[in-house]
């Protein structure tokens, strides 16, 4: 999946905010964004630790943090890279918050437990 390209709102934001540089300077890269914790969020279970990454794909160039395994709460699931793990493949990344300080990353839902590999596009809303 590519990155989306900036929209003209989100170029004016970061003009706004001193963000877009001019000249040679270089334009600060957006991150997923950050859900607020007001949002909300659903507990799934996930079985294994695993790499979170800034956009939906298993790439080194992606990686942000970790999430362990265990309990966790989760915002809603894009499509994304087609991946395999756990017994399962397929192409559903969740938006949640990791373990290592990082908000806003995605993970794989095959690490979900087999009930929530199942039901987590039930259960939480397309981003």
């Amino acid at each position: 999946m590519r990155p989306r390209p900036f929209t003209s709102a989100v170029l004016a934001v970061l003009a706004t905010a001193g963000l877009l540089a001019t000249g040679s300077q270089a334009v600060a890269a957006p991150k997923a964004p950050h859900t607020p914790a007001s949002a909300a969020t659903y507990n799934l279970t996930t079985v294994v630790d695993q790499w979170t990454h800034w956009t939906p794909d298993p790439y080194t160039s992606s990686h942000a943090g970790t999430l362990y395994a265990g309990t966790s709460y989760f915002y809603c699931w894009v499509h994304g890279t087609w991946y395999s793990n756990n017994g399962h493949y397929d192409d559903i990344w969740l938006l949640t918050d990791d373990d290592t300080g990082n908000g806003g990353v995605f993970v794989s839902d095959v690490n979900l437990d087999s009930w929530g590999w199942h039901h987590d596009q039930q259960v939480l809303s397309e981003c």
